[in-house]
């Protein structure tokens, strides 16, 4: 029963704005009917009737092709902003927050998808969806997922900010030192801030920008920049804008 009350609210939700169009304007005809009382009046008003109704008709046909052209794609990357965290180096927080626009008629879920380079599992939560589970892939190659479900379904051409929170237990120092994004669709900005508070006051080791192929074999890295570090704030910060689809970019900043 849940199921169709959420298909009927996603319905209602992809053409209100149409709908409330249609009524507004079938009052107003109504009225003019019943005021001039006359025949002209009535055809006048059933041509307004029809042509409203092939608009709409119009509207859902072109509605409905969007939906369905948008393939396997469940949603848009609009932005994101990565925040990678530590006092110590051995304590880590790795954070995100990802805006997106749903492209299927009803969303109740998000799979994200991470690697943690550490031995240790990280304790994943979020401030914005519930974590309903996280699955550790055994194989190293492959990636870790974390399922988030929203707190309301996100219907079609919805937005949503994602939040993903990994606590990260590096005292083996197994991990490594830097943050990346597969680029798999189109986004506009990814925000990154690299926060090492336990550096030294004199330290001004530059971090590198590179990118990847997807899928290429070994680690040529292609160097697209240098980011300076903050001194002030002890950190590195770098806005990507645009980022080409098919690679995968990191930031790293010790090897």
């Amino acid at each position: 029963m849940s199921v169709v009350k959420d298909m009927f609210i996603a319905v209602v939700n992809i053409f209100s704005k149409q709908l409330y169009f249609i009524a507004a304007l079938a009052s107003i005809i109504g009225v003019t009917v019943i005021i001039l009382k006359k025949e002209w009046a009535i055809y006048i008003a059933l041509s307004f009737f029809c042509l409203m109704l092939l608009i709409f008709t119009l509207s859902l046909i072109y509605t409905l092709f969007k939906i369905i052209s948008v393939g396997d794609n469940e949603f848009e990357s609009i932005s994101t902003f990565v925040k990678y965290e530590t006092s110590d180096s051995n304590k880590i927080v790795y954070e995100t927050y990802r805006l997106i626009q749903s492209k299927k008629p009803i969303l109740t879920e998000f799979l994200f998808s991470f690697k943690w380079s550490g031995t240790h599992m990280p304790v994943v939560t979020s401030n914005l969806q519930k974590v309903k589970n996280v699955i550790d892939d055994k194989d190293p190659t492959k990636y870790d997922k974390a399922i988030l479900q929203f707190q309301k379904p996100l219907y079609y051409n919805k937005n949503e900010v994602i939040h993903f929170k990994a606590e990260l237990d590096d005292a083996d120092r197994q991990s490594d030192t830097y943050v990346a994004n597969r680029i798999i669709q189109e986004v506009d900005i990814i925000h990154y801030r690299i926060i090492l508070k336990y550096k030294q006051n004199d330290y001004d080791k530059n971090a590198i920008l590179e990118r990847q192929k997807l899928n290429s074999i070994g680690h040529n890295y292609q160097k697209i920049k240098e980011i300076p570090f903050d001194n002030t704030t002890k950190s590195y910060e770098f806005h990507l804008l645009k980022p080409e689809i098919g690679y995968n970019y990191r930031i790293i900043w010790e090897r």
